[in-house]
């Protein structure tokens, strides 16, 4: 019995174990396929697209970039350049460069349309249609003048290639003036009646060359003028700074003068700096100008601010052709002083022999502004 019983246990204990070891298998080759097959299904995007094939349909839209990549007929734009750097060029010539291109496809490659990034370059292409296997340029040309310091500019093209359907070239360029100007002009606006004004112009070569001013004057003799030699550290310039003065005996009004200078440079022995500017006095006004529309309703106002208005008045006002009806309104501010507007009307109906001008004319009790005057103007409709 004994015996017996032993050979039955250890009979049943080895049935167990093999039992044991074939479920562990099994359980294995289970988790096995299943990682097999998560995996498979990771990589089979990727392995279609080596092998050429297109991936299984999505619920959604499929993307253009996918689409184009597994059509072997389309068109395909290739720039062996898209990007050209000019380096330092002279302000003055207009610079061009052709960037090329070539259809890589398997269909004929159009041309849609060839923009640039500002007016101040032009693109044009050689040809609309490009067989497969043809080649055709993007010529570009960038206006320099008057357009000095670093610049980069884009062009893009657009095509019937489904993967690069908006091509964008670039150009970069340094734009060096042969006598560089900083400001090119002077505004000297808002300066009170009695006190003095300066601004500073520097006028500057190209890195390595020395310029000099040989004169500098005022040629409306407005403004004062003096001169005297400069270097900018920062890049080596040599050159001259001029400075403007505005004296304290210039009357209340606008005033514009010119200052023509001349310089050591061969290619640009003179040159003219603008000056611009307004004297105010004790009367400021805003707006400068009257416009009227076409068939205009409303009037028009016009602040008035009044410095120190002690003993200040408005003798009369009037419209010099009688094409503008205005009217001064007086009111007291928060602290007592006189406030003034200006209100301007149009009248009802222009007559046929007008060129729509006038103006208004306001007369003082100030000395240094005894009359001032607004422009009016009554457009036809």
């Amino acid at each position: 019995m004994v015996n017996n019983f032993s050979f039955s246990t250890l009979l049943k204990i080895e049935i167990c174990a093999k039992l044991r070891v074939f479920f562990a298998y099994f359980k294995e080759e289970i988790i096995m396929k299943r990682a097999s097959l998560i995996l498979a299904l990771f990589l089979a995007p990727w392995v279609l697209r080596a092998e050429g094939a297109a991936p299984a349909p999505s619920s959604g839209s499929p993307a253009a970039g996918v689409t184009a990549l597994v059509d072997k007929n389309a068109p395909k734009i290739y720039f062996p350049h898209p990007q050209f750097d000019f380096g330092k060029v002279s302000e003055g010539p207009d610079i061009v460069h052709e960037f090329q291109f070539h259809n890589r496809g398997n269909t004929v490659l159009k041309i849609g349309n060839v923009s640039t990034s500002c007016g101040c370059t032009a693109a044009v292409e050689s040809k609309k249609e490009i067989m497969p296997g043809g080649s055709g340029t993007i010529k570009a040309t960038y206006h320099t003048s008057g357009r000095p310091g670093a610049a980069t500019k884009i062009i893009t093209v657009t095509s019937n290639d489904p993967v690069n359907p908006s091509f964008q070239l670039k150009m970069q360029m340094t734009v060096e003036r042969e006598v560089d100007v900083q400001p090119e002009r002077v505004y000297l606006y808002g300066v009170k009646k009695g006190t003095v004004r300066t601004e500073s112009v520097r006028v500057l070569g190209k890195a390595g060359k020395t310029l000099r001013i040989l004169s500098a004057e005022s040629l409306q003799h407005v403004v004062g003028v003096s001169f005297g030699p400069i270097t900018v550290d920062a890049d080596k310039r040599i050159g001259a700074g001029v400075t403007i003065s505005l004296p304290v005996t210039q009357g209340v009004g606008v005033f514009s003068d010119s200052i023509k200078v001349k310089t050591n440079n061969p290619k640009k022995p003179e040159l003219e700096i603008n000056v611009m500017g307004e004297v105010v006095g004790r009367v400021q006004y805003n707006p400068k100008e009257i416009v009227f529309h076409a068939n205009p309703t409303a009037p028009v106002t016009v602040q008035l601010t009044i410095t120190d208005p002690a003993g200040f008045a408005f003798r009369k006002v009037e419209s010099t052709k009688g094409l503008a009806r205005p009217f001064i309104r007086k009111s007291q501010g928060p602290d007592g002083s006189d406030l003034y507007q200006l209100e301007v009307a149009a009248v009802g109906t222009l007559p046929k022999d007008s060129d729509g001008k006038d103006e208004v004319v306001l007369y003082t009790n100030d000395d240094d502004q005894p009359k001032i005057v607004v422009p009016v103007t009554l457009q036809k409709p």
